[in-house]
């Protein structure tokens, strides 16, 4: 058996190839960079670069076929909402070459992507979620400012946007509003490229995740995690995080969204423990491998090949058994994070905000009890290699990118669509 993973440049595809190949299992990968860092990997046997769907869902289609057609894989495993979302365009013509790997039904996959239909089912269910609005017309922002708590996040619904000129854009980070006068001028440049994102209040505590492997709705593998770093200290992917046991209120919501949706392959729910009452809150659905899925393989849960043996024999064990206590950090995650302690704590910012001193001495330890990489590993190194050396190369033209236009979202398009002044809507905040 072969598979291909896409999406070569992400840990989560790293890791995948590693823990597959490691089993003797052949497998490929395909990106739109040719520095992608998996293509490195002594495990990887052959690569594909093809066009990137931000150029068009149709264009990185064609390129994927060919793909498919020259290194001819027994499965696809797709990494990441983007190519997932592309995947949903072409499914028939796509599944009429390769076998997709487990993926839950297409209404399914839409819930997880939108936050604001995510948040909408887990209230449904009785789970707590940050208080959140979503705005539908500008005007809006003027009746609100004044009842919500600041600081306020503004958060696009979608990480990855299908355009009216069928592309696939990054919804791209949140923002932070801190006083009421400033709500319009935080919201505008995140509307412009991230249609109508949510307003939800800030919610103070650590990060933790839940992870899963699903069969039509039944759990049948899960891990914990909790963020001991973030690649920005205000909040993002992690960059070294430990797994733990289980929290149960948070695995029951688990269980109650993953029946809600009959979610069917894997996903990471994020939460966090609200530091002013001590409940877990969720944050959205990652509907696919998660960035950190590294850690859970080294403390003992392989999610790709339990994966794999869903895909080739329709069934797995139940496997909930890891060790706790393991770290794994993602070393230039982790200097951006350092970077970003030495540039200071944000003004404003109301919750913990790491001390420089700390951080250095912390980034300094490369070693300790089960302290494990997502990257740089002695047995294949060269994925690690290739990536500092993408990071280092991106810099130099950074300062000479024009800025993004505008996105109107498919969905969006007409009297939805992103223009400086939107048409106001009869319809008001919809409280989520």
């Amino acid at each position: 058996m072969s598979v291909l993973v896409t999406d070569a440049a992400g840990n989560h595809a790293l890791a995948v190839v590693r823990s597959l190949g490691r089993r003797g299992i052949r497998v490929a990968a395909a990106d739109s960079a040719w520095c992608a860092k998996a293509f490195f990997s002594r495990y990887c046997s052959a690569r594909a670069v093809h066009a990137p769907v931000s150029r068009g869902v149709g264009r990185f289609l064609s390129g994927l076929r060919r793909a498919i057609e020259r290194l001819r894989p027994d499965f696809l495993m797709p990494m990441t909402e983007r190519t997932i979302l592309a995947l949903l365009a072409g499914r028939e013509e796509i599944e009429s070459r390769v076998a997709l790997a487990p993926l839950p039904s297409e209404e399914a996959i839409q819930i997880a992507f939108d936050k604001e239909a995510t948040l909408r089912l887990a209230r449904s269910l009785g789970i707590a979620i940050p208080r959140s609005i979503a705005p539908r017309n500008l005007g809006d922002l003027a009746a609100i400012r004044g009842g919500l708590s600041y600081p306020a996040v503004i958060k696009p619904r979608r990480s990855e946007i299908v355009t009216h000129d069928d592309r696939i854009v990054p919804g791209g980070p949140p923002a932070y509003c801190f006083v009421p006068e400033d709500l319009e001028a935080r919201y505008l440049p995140v509307h412009r490229r991230a249609p109508w994102p949510l307003i939800q209040e800030f919610v103070p505590g650590p990060g933790y995740g839940i992870s899963v492997l699903c069969v039509h709705g039944t759990i049948r593998a899960l891990f914990a995690h909790r963020r001991l770093r973030s690649i920005r200290p205000t909040g993002s992917g992690s960059s070294l995080r430990e797994s733990v046991e289980p929290p149960p209120a948070m695995v029951e919501a688990t269980r109650a969204l993953v029946a809600a949706l009959r979610w069917h392959g894997v996903a990471m729910m994020e939460f966090k423990l609200d530091s002013r009452d001590g409940r877990p809150r969720l944050m959205e659905i990652n509907g696919r491998f998660w960035n950190s899925l590294p850690l859970a393989i080294a403390a003992g849960l392989d999610f790709p090949f339990l994966l794999y043996r869903l895909a080739t024999a329709g069934e797995i064990p139940d496997s909930f058994d890891y060790r706790t206590g393991v770290r794994c950090r993602w070393l230039l995650g982790d200097a951006r994070h350092l970077v970003a302690v030495l540039r200071g704590r944000p003004a404003g910012w109301p919750d913990d905000f790491p001390a420089r001193l700390r951080t250095v001495r912390e980034f300094m330890r490369f070693a300790g009890r089960d302290l494990h990489y997502d990257d740089p590993w002695l047995s294949d190194p060269l994925p690690f290699l290739a990536e500092a050396a993408d990071l280092a190369l991106r810099q130099i033209p950074g300062r000479l990118i024009r800025p993004h236009r505008a996105v109107v979202e498919v969905s969006e398009a007409g009297a939805h669509g992103v223009i400086e002044e939107a048409e106001r809507r009869e319809t008001g905040p919809l409280p989520v």
